[in-house]
């Protein structure tokens, strides 16, 4: 692609790193694609961390973005679309700017119930990249004609993995993710704790964010589980670094609308299996034996039974690490850059062709 090319991309960029939940990493993620696409200084960023209290500063970059960039991506919040679209709209209409709206999480159907005007604005859009193919299907339904499949994809610190592993007599697990309720972390929590007086020889690490409004319940229950342990956060592109040296990856979640979480990226890049719900789009990521183990969602009295399951498969668990292996190249930037890319091509083309 032209060096010389001026792409536009409005989204929580944080650039002091400060934040670590899906949205922002998403978002850095994709800055950092465009920049090796088309180099640092032809991307320009409209940061909309905290734009309710930077209103001014942020209407300024987004006019300049959208007056200045044909080109110009969208990486948004539920609330950042409700903001956002209608201007972002506007701009495809009057400006012919061509907005690429990446999408954030996995309930944009569910909101379009709530907010159908927002299907003219998203077909307004040359293309709105959802990460689930079952997603794809349920916004066609609702009227989105250009609704198309794009996988979440992270750039991670190359890590050298060892082709098997010993597993057993101990094990240690993690939760990497924000820590909150709908997240499970409690239930993580208290079942590790329940295997132990079981007699099983298990620990527990949490990384991640605590939600401010979790911190108080948090810290109560690490006061009762001498198990656990919390690790903080860690920068994105070290997370396979970091979950590299667990059994498993534990995903009790209880928000059944997750898109494609990162982290599972991180623990299937790292060969680490996942004992998972299984929210809306689990098949999507994961394949019962052969990434790991995953149970009935809404059900996380069953996260045990599983953990158990991966404990008796001993050294045998080696084969799981071979499916998460395999099933982590679905999720490179490498294939993802070469969507992104033949796309701005075909669609610059077909505009200079008329």
């Amino acid at each position: 692609m032209g060096s010389n090319k001026r792409v536009g991309l409005i989204g929580r960029l944080d650039p002091d790193c400060e934040l670590f939940d899906g949205q922002t990493v998403k978002t850095r993620m994709m800055y950092r694609l465009l920049c090796k696409l088309y180099g640092e200084g032809n991307v320009f960023v409209v940061d909309t961390k905290d734009y309710r209290h930077n209103a001014a500063r942020v209407a300024m970059q987004t006019a300049r973005c959208l007056l200045t960039c044909k080109d110009v991506f969208v990486s948004l919040s539920r609330n950042g679309r409700k903001a956002f679209f209608p201007l972002l709209s506007f701009a495809a209409r009057h400006l012919h700017t061509r907005v690429y709206h990446n999408l954030i999480g996995g309930w944009l159907a569910r909101d379009l119930g709530e907010y159908p005007r927002q299907v003219d604005y998203l077909n307004d859009f040359k293309v709105n990249w959802v990460e689930s193919h079952q997603l794809v299907e349920s916004l066609g339904k609702l009227g989105v004609s250009n609704a198309e499949f794009l996988p979440n994809f992270k750039y991670l610190d190359e890590v050298d993995l060892p082709a098997t592993r010993h597993y057993g007599p101990s094990y240690r697990f993690c939760t990497f993710s924000r820590v909150q309720e709908l997240k499970g972390v409690g239930d993580a929590m208290d079942t590790v704790e329940r295997l132990c007086m079981e007699g099983l020889d298990c620990r527990l690490d949490v990384y991640g964010p605590i939600d401010p409004d979790y911190k108080e319940e948090f810290d109560t229950a690490l006061a009762r589980c001498p198990h656990v342990e919390y690790k903080g956060c860690v920068a994105p592109e070290r997370s396979v670094w970091a979950i590299a040296g667990y059994d498993a990856l534990m995903f009790p979640t209880k928000w059944k609308p997750e898109g494609i979480p990162g982290t599972i990226i991180d623990a299937l890049t790292a060969g680490v299996p996942v004992i998972a719900a299984k929210w809306q789009y689990y098949d999507e990521m994961l394949d019962d034996g052969v990434t790991g183990f995953g149970y009935e969602f809404g059900r996380n009295e069953l996260l045990a039974g599983e953990i158990k399951r991966f404990i008796a498969l001993g050294n045998g668990a080696n084969e799981l690490r071979k499916g998460c292996l395999a099933r982590a190249e679905a999720y490179s930037p490498e294939a993802v850059a070469d969507v992104v890319a033949h796309r701005i091509e075909d669609e610059t083309c077909r505009e200079e062709a008329r």
